[in-house]
């Protein structure tokens, strides 16, 4: 009996796989398909070599009155995360299990662990000077009630159809002042129609079609590709700074290595840090004032997360001056 239940399952695909292609207009009707907009082709960027800034991608928050699981916003939330990181672009700083990080190192420093050096230390959580977040503003799922096919005893074969989609506003933070540095509102789109093959009977589950993802995915999916570019584009026009860490006769050594990107023969200013500006009656705060300009370094050499200088010009900085890729 099992044997001709498979044999006739087999024969039903078979059948379905024959009938979209060769009388399709039966099973899918084309008034109901939804047509696929590839909003994707092209969005993925080339390779990349250049420098790199650091980058925090916080939770994604919901507007009042959008209907969507936090779930998804906190999918999308990974997804662009793991987007950035594609790109080579930028150096991910963890924000999203950053509870998980911070939870570890107080168990190290605690005496429940075992003692170990170089491992889940504290005051070392690198910081990042921007962070990406977004505010889904619209999101939306519709599925035709028609879905073209047939059904034959518990099984439905046939076309389906469905449109998805999602506004969002993508932002850059300034992480010292909270100032949202950059915005852009973003609509990410998809569609689909295709044939599927299912089982609604009892202890009988999953569904064979020719979808790869669901249309709110794909929605999402394009909100992000868009949002990838435009971070990458406003990043480009921020210096990559960093700091002096060691400064003698010897050497100096800045905190920027091979993960940013930099390079043997690179050249980079010295600046004394200028006075922090803090509004006397909001608190709130304004910037930094023009530190003093001491001269400009060059990389020798290169190691993952710092680089060994000589002097060019000007004075020998000192431990905690700031470097400006020239």
């Amino acid at each position: 009996m099992k044997r001709h239940t498979l044999a006739a399952l087999v024969s039903l695909a078979s059948f379905a796989l024959v009938a979209q292609a060769d009388v399709g207009t039966t099973l899918l009707k084309p008034s109901t398909a939804t047509k696929t907009k590839d909003d994707t082709k092209g969005s993925q960027m080339g390779s990349y070599s250049g420098i790199k800034h650091a980058l925090g991608v916080v939770d994604f928050s919901i507007s009042s009155g959008c209907h969507f699981e936090d779930s998804n916003a906190d999918n999308m939330r990974a997804m662009l995360e793991s987007a950035l990181f594609a790109t080579n672009r930028f150096v991910i700083v963890e924000r999203g299990n950053l509870d998980a990080v911070l939870n570890e190192q107080d168990l190290a420093s605690s005496k429940r662990a075992a003692k170990s050096t170089g491992v889940a230390q504290t005051g070392k959580v690198r910081s990042a000077r921007y962070l990406a977040t977004a505010l889904i503003t619209e999101a939306s799922s519709n599925t035709s009630g028609d879905s073209g096919g047939v059904r034959i005893k518990g099984f439905s074969i046939g076309g389906s159809s469905a449109k998805s989609s999602i506004v969002l506003v993508v932002k850059l933070v300034d992480s010292t002042t909270s100032e949202v540095v950059a915005s852009e509102r973003i609509r990410g789109e998809a569609g689909k129609a295709g044939l599927n093959l299912g089982y609604s009977g009892h202890g009988w589950g999953g569904e064979v079609g020719t979808f790869a993802k669901t249309p709110m995915g794909e929605a999402a999916q394009d909100c992000i590709n868009q949002a990838v570019k435009f971070i990458a584009a406003k990043m480009e026009s921020y210096p990559l700074e960093g700091n002096v860490v060691l400064a003698n006769e010897q050497a100096i050594v800045i905190n920027l290595g091979e993960n940013y990107g930099i390079r043997a023969g690179q050249t980079f200013a010295i600046r004394r840090k200028g006075e922090q500006l803090v509004d006397p009656e909001t608190g709130e705060i304004l910037g930094t004032s023009d530190g003093e300009d001491l001269g400009t370094i060059e990389v020798v050499s290169t190691k993952e997360k710092a680089s060994t200088c000589k002097l060019v010009s000007g004075d020998m900085p000192e431990r905690g001056d700031a470097v400006v890729l020239k």
